[in-house]
């Protein structure tokens, strides 16, 4: 598996290669667990997102992430403005982030400053980003105000 180091550059280059002017924006790995059960079996689906904002902005870039063997392959990004943005949570029960575009998907991001390597048997792929974690709270504020 690739370095905590090695996983956040891939995460900020796929961003940054996908979106438009992605270098400008601060980037933070964000991650979502679903989990539905059946009566015979119990099924989770885990979503990665590369999540790039602007500090002092309320705008939010979300990119869909896939990891395979420490190679990162990025989604259609969505932006989320104030002209677009739907529903907000700060916190639901589970600790998420929850942000939605007014006509389109809804996001449940779980946003932490530091994914332990034992997270990411689970899960989370292994990232430090206690930085771009405090920024990202600041404007998580803004969006909620």
């Amino acid at each position: 598996m690739a370095s905590k180091e090695e996983l956040k550059a891939a995460i900020h280059a796929a961003f940054d290669a996908t979106v438009p002017d992605g270098a400008a924006y601060t980037k933070v790995y964000a991650s979502d667990m679903k989990q539905r059960n059946y009566i015979v079996f119990r099924s989770t689906t885990i979503y990665n997102y590369a999540v790039g904002f602007r500090p002092g902005s309320t705008d939010l870039v979300i990119l869909p992430v896939d990891e395979d063997k420490g190679r990162i392959t990025a989604g259609t990004p969505v932006t989320i403005t104030d002209a677009n943005r739907g529903a907000v949570k700060k916190r639901d029960l589970q600790g998420r982030f929850v942000v939605s575009v007014s006509d389109g998907p809804r996001f449940r991001l779980t946003v932490i400053p530091s994914v332990p390597k034992i997270a990411a048997g689970f899960y989370q792929l292994p990232v430090d980003q206690k930085e771009e974690f405090a920024a990202f709270q600041a404007v998580r504020e803004l969006i909620c105000a």
